[in-house]
């Protein structure tokens, strides 16, 4: 019998942390263009287009899944759930060395307790496994809400650093560089400012483990 032929087979043990290389959808920089619009048009240095007319695009790009993936902040809190991973894993472990010892003993005893009396242990153990299972479902949902308010606050103050250097620099478009599939110059290339920036104003953040159980 698998080491997996217990908790992991019959529940399907759920993803314990979604992919912490996850991007910023584009939306991230979407987002961002609305209210970067608003500043670059009101900016002394940019012409007033004329009435009924859509001024002229100004573009600037991002690399979102760069900044996702070398933001300290982002860093940080992979580093905080790859440990509490580690450590979950590891009672999860115990936990299925033990279920596994009582599926094992359950096997043995069927030949030889009366079928009712089997029936109740088989129901109980079946019970046991039920519940671990919901404890593993509920720790994946916990570290999975975790990570997105971890990208919800970055997505945030990248928002607020688009909308900043669009006053400055007067761009009103913002787009990502890994949807594009052009030769892109550097000097609208904002990605290293934008990290240089976020990194400044969030260092860190705090990620919101589940309590042990």
């Amino acid at each position: 019998m698998s080491r997996q032929s217990i908790l992991f087979r019959q529940a399907g043990m759920p993803k314990m942390l979604r992919l912490l290389g996850c991007v910023l959808v584009a939306a991230v920089a979407v987002a961002a263009v609305g209210p970067a619009v608003a500043q670059a048009q009101r900016a002394p240095a940019q012409a007033a287009a004329p009435a009924g007319k859509v001024p002229p695009a100004s573009i600037a790009v991002i690399d979102i899944q760069r900044i996702m993936r070398d933001a300290s902040a982002h860093k940080g809190a992979r580093q905080q759930l790859e440990q509490f991973r580690n450590t979950f894993q590891a009672e999860m472990a115990k936990e299925d060395e033990k279920l596994r010892g009582e599926d094992q003993e359950l096997m043995r005893q069927r030949s030889i307790l009366a079928p009712e009396v089997w029936d109740q242990r088989r129901q109980a153990f079946q019970s046991k496994v039920i519940e671990v299972q919901r404890r593993v479902q509920e720790r994946s949902q916990a570290v999975d809400k975790s990570m997105a308010g971890v990208r919800e606050q970055i997505a945030q103050q990248v928002v607020k650093i688009l909308e900043e250097l669009s006053a400055e620099r007067g761009f009103n478009m913002v787009l990502d560089r890994s949807q594009m599939h052009v030769i892109i110059g550097d000097n609208i290339d904002l990605t290293v400012e934008v990290l240089r920036r976020l990194d400044q104003r969030l260092p860190s953040v705090k990620v919101n483990l589940p309590a042990a159980q």
